[in-house]
């Protein structure tokens, strides 16, 4: 399913929302859900995973379409920084932020809220919801 349809389901304005994040098409980005064994690796508590243009979530948020929609946002703007800064930046430059964030003595939870591109995400997000 694409991001976009995601949305429009849970009404949400597609058109403010590409104000805010730029040339990312919501149409082209793909959500699906996380097989188990993806989601092994995720750290408890993660509800999504972005990887380029390709979102990978909890199922069970796609019984939540409101929640789902506010993670789809938030995953967006992800997909936005990818394209900016290409996947190896984007990776480097994340895996870095957070362990700034740990060698500071911030507890993992802390260390990733830190990321600034987690934070970027946060703010477009709660601007639009």
């Amino acid at each position: 399913m694409n991001a976009a349809r995601i949305l429009r389901e849970s009404s949400y304005d597609l058109e403010e929302l590409r104000t805010l994040i730029g040339p990312v098409q919501p149409e082209a980005v793909n959500v699906w859900p996380a097989s188990r064994w993806i989601r092994r690796f995720w750290r408890p508590g993660v509800a999504g995973v972005t990887q380029w243009r390709w979102v990978l979530v909890d199922p069970e948020l796609f019984e939540d379409r409101d929640r789902l929609a506010r993670l789809v946002i938030h995953e967006l703007v992800h997909v936005r920084q990818f394209a900016e800064e290409g996947y190896a930046r984007f990776m480097f430059r994340y895996g870095r932020d957070y362990l700034r964030g740990r060698f500071a003595g911030l507890a993992p939870r802390d260390a990733y809220l830190a990321i600034p591109s987690e934070v970027e995400a946060r703010e477009i997000t709660s601007r639009l919801t």
